[in-house]
This record gives structure tokens, C-alpha cells and sequence, in this order.
């Protein structure tokens, strides 16, 4: 990414976003300005402010449900286009 704020006013969810390369997707798309809801079974270390991690196992439904409820009702408003 050229522009180091060329992400600002975007949103992302990443998946296993407190270990590894999903932890450093995590920090990288922060770091362009866009806001990141992350979601993993565990909060990591630095899993960013509490209202923008999840703790779920996407390996269920239930835990995909957990995920789709926090992206409706927390105010980053997360969409599809």
C-alpha cells in the first residue's frame, strides 16, 4: 500500500485476527486507516479497543452467529458491497 492512509474510512473483519499472519493482517490494515473488527476463539495481546474483537469459534454456527450479531450491532457498521 502506497498511501499509508489510503484504507481511511474503510472496514474490514479479519478472522483469526490475534496470531500470526491473521495478527498482522490485523495490524497493517490499521495502520492504512481502516477500521478493523477481528475475531478469533481467544483475545490476543494487542487485539485493538474491546468493542472492535470478538471472541468466537467460527468453526460453528454458533460462533458465526456471535460474529454476524457483533457486525450488525457495533457502530463500525460493516457492509458488503
Amino acid at each position: 500500500m502506497s498511501d499509508p492512509l489510503e484504507l481511511l474510512g474503510r472496514k474490514a473483519l479479519v478472522t483469526g485476527g490475534t496470531k500470526g499472519i491473521g495478527e498482522a493482517v490485523t495490524a497493517r490494515l490499521r495502520e492504512a486507516g481502516a477500521t478493523v473488527l477481528s475475531t478469533a476463539r481467544t483475545r490476543g495481546g494487542d487485539s485493538g479497543a474491546a468493542d472492535l474483537f470478538v471472541a468466537a469459534d467460527i468453526a460453528t454456527a454458533e460462533g458465526c452467529g456471535t460474529v454476524a450479531d457483533a457486525v450488525r450491532s457495533r457502530s463500525i457498521g460493516l457492509c458488503c458491497r
